[in-house]
């Protein structure tokens, strides 16, 4: 019997094959770690989105149930929201603030409301949305704000209705999972206006008075774009403050008022040819040797428009001089300065004041004024009535709206020589539709939970 041989040998392809698996398995291995290592932070923000979308959703429902507790609709109302991580704080005072003046033609003033309206935010990220006000808002990490859903203020064109919704208390939840938010109406509604037992003068309807609402916000800009599109009134937005005023039936006073600066010139009718009926300036202990006032327009380092007033010394029209810029346009005017011992008088639409263009660059805005001031002005140009160069460029000035007159901020700054303390002015002027009748404003205190 013959033995086998068995042949040995080695086989290089096999291990080849070997290490090729591994290689590709390393790869492999590779290639999804890398995978999910750059997709993480997509997959990340999608969350955080998905989060506060659904979060957005639960506090529109929250906004309309809210407002029926508050109402006295229903003694309790429950919304459930996906905290997803994110939290959920109810604040009674807020960052918000409102703010309501009611004043008339004599100079009367009183403020009717001055308090946080509270809120109820859900913030996931950098993400916050926001229940104030009776509305919803949403901050972007950009730092833009959006309306969700619109506050309580209702305007009709003669009647301005503001069922204000106020947080009356403070509790905070986070994590993840189903919170209940609970509402349910807190002290009883307290009638701001009309209120005859505060004060007789606040009754409708509203003939002669002026309400000025200030609203301080994260989402004032949002606020203002709001107000303007219901009730076609002029805002004006403070980006260093947050704020928001609006005032309605805005009739200035035809009395002398503190002199608080800025001035605030509210939907002046800029299609009126004379729309400033007053402008005087009731200056207290005055210096006559320093007396010098410089005021910008519409923020308090703008070149756009200056307005300086300045003792140039005596009693008679060298007494102050006025100079107006307006950009490019430059008028100079001595005008007469009613002073009786240490207090002064500048009043700027005096007839007797004659002004005199001083600029070398020709002007480019008198071409559409009324004749026979239409034209186009070069130095020296003149004589024409102060009264008619104040009423022009304030007539620009209020053509996008509203704007304020500020102490100027940008060198050189001038406000001396008298003291503001007891000093006084008269801002009259002509305003623009719409107009309010009457005013309905009552306060509706909610409680919040959260489970």
């Amino acid at each position: 019997m013959k033995k086998s041989k068995i042949k040995s040998f080695k086989s290089e392809d096999a291990v080849s094959e070997a290490i090729g698996y591994s290689l590709l398995l390393a790869i492999l291995v590779f290639s999804v770690a890398f995978t999910v290592a750059i997709s993480y932070p997509e997959l990340s923000d999608t969350k955080e989105s998905s989060y506060n979308e659904i979060a957005s959703q639960a506090l529109s429902v929250f906004a309309s149930k809210n407002s029926m507790a508050a109402f006295g609709v229903s003694p309790s109302q429950l919304t459930r929201i996906e905290l997803g991580g994110g939290t959920l704080t109810a604040r009674k005072d807020s960052d918000n603030w409102m703010k309501i003046n009611v004043t008339n033609s004599t100079g009367y003033s009183l403020t009717i409301l001055n308090q946080s309206l509270g809120s109820v935010d859900y913030s996931f990220g950098d993400t916050i949305i926001s229940y104030e006000g009776g509305g919803l808002f949403r901050k972007y990490p950009s730092g833009d704000s959006v309306m969700v859903s619109p506050p309580q203020f209702h305007y009709n064109g003669e009647t301005l209705t503001l069922p204000l919704i106020i947080v009356n208390n403070s509790i905070s939840t986070g994590g993840k999972g189903v919170a209940n938010i609970y509402s349910r109406p807190g002290n009883l509604p307290v009638t701001i206006y009309p209120n005859l037992t505060s004060d007789n003068k606040l009754v409708n309807p509203l003939s002669g008075k002026q309400i000025k609402i200030r609203l301080q916000s994260d989402y004032y800009k949002a606020w203002g774009k709001y107000i303007e599109e219901r009730t076609e009134a002029n805002t004006l937005t403070n980006d260093l403050t947050h704020e928001v005023v609006v005032s309605l039936n805005s009739k200035p006073s035809e009395q002398l008022s503190n002199l608080v600066m800025p001035l605030e010139i509210m939907g002046m009718d800029d299609t009126n040819s004379t729309p400033v009926k007053q402008f005087v300036f009731d200056l207290k202990e005055v210096n006559t040797g320093n007396l010098n006032m410089i005021m910008r327009a519409p923020d308090p380092t703008s070149d756009d428009f200056i307005l300086q007033i300045q003792k140039s010394g005596g009693l008679g029209t060298s007494g102050v001089q006025i100079s107006v810029t307006y950009k490019d346009e430059s008028w100079k005017a001595d005008t007469a300065a009613l002073i009786i011992g240490t207090n002064a008088t500048i009043d700027l639409l005096n007839v007797s004041s004659m002004a005199y263009y001083k600029s070398p660059t020709a002007s480019t805005t008198w071409l559409n004024e009324t004749p026979p001031f239409n034209g186009t002005y070069v130095n020296n140009d003149g004589p024409v009535n102060l009264s008619v160069i104040i009423q022009h460029y304030m007539k620009i000035l209020s053509a996008d709206g509203s704007f304020s007159l500020y102490i100027g901020e940008k060198s050189p700054v001038k406000w001396e020589g008298f003291a503001d303390t007891g000093s006084g002015y008269i801002l009259d002027y002509n305003v623009k539709p719409p107009r309010i009748t009457y005013l309905h404003i009552v306060e509706h205190d909610v409680d919040i939970g959260f489970n």
